[in-house]
């Protein structure tokens, strides 16, 4: 990387992490960054982090990881960890062993020192992949961000010195806002070439919320005929979706991702009657639903099906009722949780074959 870039970058960083942030943000406060021709950053600051959150999905994943950090299901953690899509920065403590080499290699090419604290490392994390070092555009991203963020600080500390008493960003919303209580806003700065500009952008929660994919049937024929087909009584399958948890390499991208598993399961019989897997979950999700109706046509037609993971009831909202057939969110079930482990540490240790362009 070029090493002017990198001697502005690690300055950049080095200026805000070294910044005393007591008396200025409340933990996980919020911002907006505006950077040319890209998504709008959601970024939030701590000592030592700084996460950047790209665009309205990527701000939405984050704040429903804030919002289940503390779950005790590790499965759905781990979900959440992997939905992230960010830029984020990080002063590593010590004994923490994420430090690439190369970060070391580009730390003396910028020619700035840290001598009180360790150096920052730079990551760029896609929703569904690993965390990896950033390329040079991303670097190029980062420094405006950091350029952004030291200009809402010098902000901050104006404010702090006019009001020492009160927190820094309580006091700039309630100027920004006239003192209502009924609005949130959080600062929007646009980064324009040498310029940084500073203003409000309106923050509703309820838009940043995940919505999936709802399945339905292609046409009113397909609809008539398997709403003709009779349940069988008192039947019911179990069908769960989630994230498998380790990476696995993909023919449709050029990095290994964390696929959408699928899971139809009979509690009745205690048998799997279905196990799949999606690169592109958010494109390909009908594949799940025709799996379901090939085990329909074979003459198993459920009266309910009980859902475990948030994209399932989503899935079968339109295509249960259409179909004659109840859906309901499953309650935890710890059959269906050992069957759910067994499954994923088959498919660990023992490796999944590729059937088709879809199978892993």
């Amino acid at each position: 990387m070029d090493r002017n870039l990198l001697a502005e970058l690690y300055a950049l960083a080095k200026a805000t992490f070294s910044v005393n942030l007591d008396g200025l943000f409340f933990e996980e406060d919020l911002f907006a960054v505006s950077l040319a021709n890209r998504k709008t950053y959601y970024v939030t600051l701590g000592d030592g982090v700084v996460v950047a959150n790209r665009g309205k999905q990527g701000l939405t994943n984050f704040l429903e990881f804030l919002e289940h950090e503390d779950t005790e299901d590790e499965l759905e953690f781990f979900e959440y960890q992997q939905a992230m899509d960010s830029l984020y920065s990080v002063v590593p403590l010590e004994g923490e062993d994420d430090v690439f080499e190369t970060d070391e290699a580009w730390l003396e090419e910028s020619g700035v020192a840290f001598e009180e604290t360790a150096a920052p490392v730079f990551r760029s994390k896609k929703e569904y992949c690993l965390p990896g070092i950033i390329d040079e555009e991303e670097a190029k991203e980062f420094i405006q961000i950091f350029r952004a963020i030291l200009h809402l600080i010098n902000r901050l500390l104006e404010i702090r010195k006019q009001h020492p008493k009160n927190r820094a960003i309580a006091v700039w919303h309630d100027q920004v806002s006239g003192g209502s209580k009924k609005d949130e806003y959080i600062p929007f700065l646009t980064v324009r070439g040498d310029e940084v500009i500073l203003d409000k952008i309106l923050f509703e929660a309820w838009n940043y919320e995940n919505t999936f994919p709802v399945s339905d049937f292609a046409d009113a024929e397909q609809r008539r005929y398997y709403k003709s087909m009779k349940a069988k009584s008192g039947k019911i399958f179990y069908m769960a979706t989630g994230i498998f948890p380790a990476p696995v390499s993909s023919e449709k991208f050029d990095e290994p991702t964390f696929p959408v598993f699928y899971l139809l399961y009979d509690p009745q019989t205690h048998q799997i009657l279905d196990v799949y897997m999606l690169d592109e979950f958010e494109k390909d999700y009908d594949v799940f639903v025709d799996r379901f109706l090939a085990i329909v046509d074979r003459g198993v037609k459920p009266q309910a099906i009980h859902c475990y993971g948030r994209r399932t009831l989503p899935l079968l909202t339109k295509i249960g009722p259409n179909m004659g057939v109840m859906v309901f969110e499953g309650k935890r079930d710890a059959e269906l949780d050992e069957v759910i482990d067994e499954m994923l540490h088959h498919f660990l240790h023992s490796g999944i074959e590729k059937d088709d362009e879809h199978d892993h």
